[in-house]
Formats: C-alpha cells, structure tokens, sequence
C-alpha cells in the first residue's frame, strides 16, 4: 500500500505543473483589453526570456570573480639519493615546498566591479526588449481594431447593397435607365465588398500576430479583443519628451554601461601589473640527520615590453573602447532627440488630421447612407448618382478610421521613441 502511496505521490508531483499551465495560458485568451494585451505579450515573450537568461548567464561570472587567491596553493615534493664520495655512506634527501600566490593591489575588487557592469549592461537590454515587445503588442492590437471597425462599418451598409443592385437592373428593364447605371451600381457593390474583405483580412493578419506575441496559436488565437481607437494619453511638450527619452531609454543604460565596463577592464589591467607575492613554506630532511624548515615570500621580476607581458596592449586597447563608447553615446543621443522630435511630430499631424472630422456630421453620413437606398427607389436620387455618393460617403468613414488608427499608432511611437512603454501603460 506504501509503495501505491508513492507512486500517486510522483504523479501528483509530476501533474501538477502541466495542469497549472492551461490556466496561466486561460488569462491571455478570449475577451482581453489594452493592458490585459500588453502585460501577456510581456510575459510571453521568449525574447525577454533570453535576454533574462544572459543576464543570469553574465551575473555567474561573479562566482570566478569573487575569489580572494587568485591561484590555488602549489605543493612541490622531491626526493634525491645522497652518496658520500669518501666514504660508502649513502641515504635519501626528502624536500617539499608549499606556495601561495597573494594579491596586493585589489585586483579582486576590480574584477567584481567589472562584472557588475556586465551586468548592468544585460539589464538594460532586458527594459529594451520589454519596449520593443510592448510597442509591438500595442501596434498589433490597434491594428486588429482599425480592420474591425472597418469591417464593422462596411457590415452596417452591406445589406442596402443588394438592394441597389436590384434596383439598377429594375431600372434597366423597365427601360427607366441605362446599362451604365447598372454598370456603376455593381462597380459600387464590388468595391464596398473588396473593402470588406480586406478589412476582414487585416484584422486576421493583426490578431495571428498578436496571438503569436502572447504564445497563442496563430491559426486560432481565439482572441476578442475590447476597446476604442483610442490613443495613448502623451500630454508633454516634445522639450520634456526628447529629455524623458535621454534619461529613460535602455539604449543610453546599455552604453554607458558599456562604456563603464571598459573603463573598469582598464582599470583592472592596470591593478594586473602589479606582481602579486607568493607565500613560500618549505622542509627538507637530508641523509645526515638535518631537518630544515623555512619560509620566504616569491616576487615576479616585471619585464619591459616587449620583453615581458606588461598588459601595455590591453590597456590601450581598453582606452580606445572607452573613447569608442564616447563616440557612440553621443550618436546615440542624437538619434533619441530625432525620434523623439520625429514622432512628436507625426503624432501631432495626425491629431489635426482628426480634428477635421465631426462626429455629427459622421453620424449623419452613416445614416444617409442607409437611407440612400430609398431615396434612390422613390426616384428623388438617380442609381448612378447614388452608387457614386455611397462610395465618397463610405470613402469619408473609412478615412476617419484610417487617421484614428495612425492617431493611434503615432501615440505608441511617440511613447517607444520617448521611453514611456512599458511603465506608463501599466
């Protein structure tokens, strides 16, 4: 019975994680809003698993660094056979010698504080990567509503398309219109059709990725995602934007982690210099009954270079790579203030382009075009001329979509390029 125990005991065990994952997986499925999107696609993500790893990977170098003798002790033992050359005498000498090597220059502190960052370094890629994740969620999801509400619209008009078809052909038999006009009604319906499909197409397109971004399955994700095209709420002026990207982007961590790594690697071939003293114990017991023991303290004669290793090369090198990183810093900082300045820029753009559009006024087209198909069978509007204004109405709401979702778009750049993601979302 024990043994029975035992076994339901493993298989507990083992079970346990595999019936924990569907229910973690459960929360990023089916009805999921704004941050409910970005905060799976975070903990979802392999790229951020891998940059977690390096940093786990870096951070053991700690473990070599740490240690206070730079060597392991040395023990040396030797025996010789002694003969007297005037008589026949003859023993065994004994000899043995234990050494340690110290340092006396802090080399170990540098070695730990170059390794630290190393790992600052690694982190900072780590919030860059938790960036980039978030601002491609939020494209993905913008994305996927725009098709929606496309599509969404295209549906509220589609079933008054039938109807102008069938009144094109009506007209045409009766001998009331042209073949033209039926013509242009079919044009009409074609291309309202092609916008729905389209639409359908992209919103497809969007959620298959988004679904892949939060482990889905991008065949199924079974996704329904909530909201409005609205954007990220940015009020700063673009001064407090471009300064926010200097001091918050894991970009400037990265270099100038970097470039305080190289400093210290400097540093430390500087402190590699200084010979380090070896700890010197020794006993000897020769053939005449003698018995020595001694100590005494081991120096490296440092040699001039070429001569001898003097880390001159490293340490020069090391100079190069911290200038190199000046050099890169300071490019890199131009590049924030342009996309910063850039984005900014487009994200106001695309607010005035939304201005010009009336929400009444929308409302009201939508409603003419439902009602356009009526007015064309009571004959107060002709079929051609009516076919030709359900496609400059239906142009107008497909634009207003249009410049809501780069709206949209333009709010989730400006935040990546000003250092707002994933922070602010949350």
């Amino acid at each position: 019975m024990s043994l029975l125990n035992t076994l339901a005991a493993c298989l507990a065990l083992v079970a346990a994680p595999v019936s924990a994952q569907p229910s973690a997986a459960a929360k990023c499925q089916g009805t999921l809003a704004r941050e409910q999107v970005v905060a799976c696609a975070l903990a979802a993500s392999p790229d951020i698993e891998a940059l977690e790893q390096g940093a786990e990977a870096v951070a053991a170098r700690r473990l070599s660094a740490r240690t206070i003798l730079p060597t392991n002790p040395r023990v040396e033992l030797s025996a010789a056979a002694r003969r007297s050359l005037r008589t026949t005498d003859r023993d065994t000498n004994f000899y043995g010698t234990l050494s340690q090597e110290v340092e006396v220059a802090g080399q170990r502190g540098k070695r730990l504080a170059v390794v630290d960052a190393a790992v600052a370094a690694e982190r900072s890629r780590i919030d860059a990567g938790r960036r980039e994740v978030a601002a491609e969620a939020l494209r993905r999801y913008y994305e996927a509503l725009a098709a929606r509400d496309e599509r969404v619209m295209i549906e509220r008009i589609d079933r008054g398309l039938d109807r102008l078809a069938e009144l094109a052909e009506a007209s045409e038999s009766a001998g009331l219109g042209s073949g033209l006009g039926t013509e242009v009604a079919s044009t009409t319906v074609v291309k309202v059709r092609q916008r729905a499909i389209r639409a359908e197409r992209r919103q497809a397109a969007a959620q298959a990725l988004l679904g892949g971004l939060l482990g889905l399955d991008p065949a199924a994700p079974n996704l329904e995602l909530v909201g409005e095209l609205r954007p990220l709420v940015i009020t700063a002026e673009v001064e407090a934007l471009v300064a926010r990207g200097l001091e918050m982007r894991a970009e400037i961590e990265i270099a100038s982690a970097e470039r305080e790594a190289q400093r210290r690697q400097g540093e430390l071939y500087r402190r590699l210099r200084v010979p380090n003293p070896s700890l010197v114990l020794y006993g000897q017991r020769d053939g005449f009954f003698e018995q020595v023991l001694g100590g005494g303290v081991g120096l490296a004669i440092p040699l001039p270079s070429p001569l001898g290793h003097t880390f001159k090369g490293e340490i020069a090198e090391s100079r190069a790579r911290v200038r190199q990183a000046d050099a890169e810093l300071e490019g890199l900082r131009r590049r924030i203030r342009a996309e910063v300045v850039t984005a900014y820029t487009a994200f106001k753009a695309a607010e005035a382009e939304l201005a010009l559009f009336d929400a009444d006024r929308l409302t009201r087209v939508e409603g003419y075009l439902r009602e356009l198909t009526e007015e064309m069978a009571a004959g107060r509007v002709t079929i051609r001329e009516g076919a030709l204004l359900q496609l400059a109405l239906l142009d107008l709401l497909a634009n207003y979509i249009e410049v809501r979702r780069e709206h949209c778009l333009a709010s989730v750049e400006l935040a990546r390029a000003a250092g707002l993601l994933p922070e602010e979302i949350r």
